[in-house]
């Protein structure tokens, strides 16, 4: 899975802590090929740091790929690279980063809108597994 595929977790997770869409898995609420799907849309549709910094006209498309073609060299974040490059700032890449996370797309919401779960189904199992991951 994914490093963006933070799965409803609120933030940055241990390698003990299991993925939402695991965890549906788990408990036999979906298939290991619908979390894929849902994983699969999530990729495609949630938008890029450099796309967001584009829109927001806080570096344009040539910059784009000159951070990229640095990313690849360095194996740095994009946004680490923008800053190392001073095309963007501390307090820009913050407000990248939120943009960001509050357009994403979370794989509960697509599995409830693919009609893998209903919503009901969603709310109860996160609940489920905030309380359980809360315990570890």
């Amino acid at each position: 899975m994914s490093e963006e595929n933070k799965d409803f977790s609120g933030g940055n997770t241990s390698a003990k802590i299991r993925r939402f869409g695991e965890f549906l898995v788990e408990k036999g609420l979906i298939s290991e090929e619908e979390r894929d799907d849902a994983l699969a849309i999530q990729t495609a549709i949630n938008l890029r740091l450099g796309i967001l910094a584009n829109t927001q006209e806080i570096i344009t498309t040539g910059q784009i790929f000159d951070i990229l073609e640095y990313q690849r060299e360095s194996g740095e974040k994009f946004g680490e690279v923008a800053k190392h490059l001073n095309l963007i700032d501390e307090n820009q890449l913050y407000e990248i980063l939120q943009s960001q996370e509050d357009l994403r797309m979370k794989v509960g919401e697509i599995l409830v809108g693919l009609m893998y779960l209903k919503k009901e189904e969603m709310e109860a199992a996160l609940e489920q597994f905030v309380r359980e991951i809360g315990g570890k």
